[in-house]
């Protein structure tokens, strides 16, 4: 029913529009010369006789103010009803907990003559006791190393 009522008058405001158009182009011009003149601006006086000049002045105030009101009436009308979705104060959704993270795995190693600093049994990670619903993933730790790391080369033909 509202947007029969809108749509209605969108019309009205047409029409009205059209009006004040003709209002205006009826007056007479102060110096006899203009477009009112080029398309019949003494006609008014014919129609409303010879206080026409108060008649179209009162018509076109009181058209033109019915304008801007229909205008701006218009305007929250349709603003109002496309803003029907969440208001500002609106009740605010529950979150949910994340799902728990799938168990991370210890990485497994290759076979200790494919890297010289390849551990020969993987590291255990540590088991962590779950006080909390939501369990964080624990980093694995870093491998142990089952011989020494060779030295740099010193550098050959460098001048002291």
């Amino acid at each position: 029913m509202t947007d029969f009522l809108l749509y209605a008058a969108v019309v009205f405001l047409f029409l009205v529009s059209i009006l004040v158009v003709l209002i205006i182009l009826m007056q007479r011009p102060s110096a006899n010369a203009g477009m009112g003149s080029a398309l019949g601006g003494g006609a008014a006086e014919s129609v409303f006789g010879g206080e026409s000049a108060n008649v179209l002045t009162k018509m076109t105030t009181t058209l033109t103010v019915i304008l801007f009101v229909l205008s701006f009436g218009l305007y929250l009308g349709f603003v109002a009803r496309e803003n029907k979705g969440p208001k500002a104060l609106a009740p605010v959704p529950t979150v949910t907990a994340p799902a728990k993270p799938a168990p991370v795995k210890a990485p497994v190693s290759a076979t200790s003559s494919a890297s010289p600093l390849a551990p020969a049994t993987p590291a255990a990670s540590p088991s962590v006791p779950a006080t909390n619903s939501v369990s964080t993933p624990v980093a694995p730790t870093a491998p142990v190393k089952s011989e020494p790391v060779p030295a740099a080369p010193a550098a050959t033909g460098a001048k002291q």
